[in-house]
């Protein structure tokens, strides 16, 4: 399984992603989209150990800890407009988001299951 596979299967789940390399060799991918309220939304997700499972485990456990309410309310205040209506439709956007990113989440896994577990890189990162 290359890095590109997962930027694939990511583009394809409506996710743009962005991915870097840290200094322990451990990759970070960056996914943005916009929520259906039309905010930008972002989590990062780390693979490390050349192994794609790893980055699968950061992002259900992202999906796990990921509370629409809490963050919606965060929001809310955060904006200063606190409405009812507004309250109700950033718990909608986060409840989407946790849902996209569970989507992501086991179409990764499924890849992963079918692949290789240790992820091949490009020639460029090789030296």
């Amino acid at each position: 399984m290359f890095y590109s596979d997962i930027v694939k299967i990511a583009v394809k789940n409506g996710w743009r992603v962005n991915v870097k390399v840290s200094d322990d060799n451990s990759f970070l991918f960056d996914f943005r989209r916009r929520t259906l309220g039309g905010l930008p939304f972002c989590f990062t997700a780390e693979l490390s150990e050349n192994r794609p499972g790893t980055l699968v485990d950061e992002i259900f456990s992202f999906v796990d800890e990921l509370d629409p309410e809490r963050v919606a309310g965060e929001w809310v205040e955060a904006s200063g407009q606190f409405s009812p209506t507004r309250f109700c439709q950033a718990v909608a956007d986060m409840d989407e988001i946790r849902t996209q990113a569970f989507l992501l989440a086991i179409e990764l896994a499924e890849a992963v299951e079918d692949n290789d577990y240790f992820i091949f890189f490009p020639w460029y990162q090789w030296n």
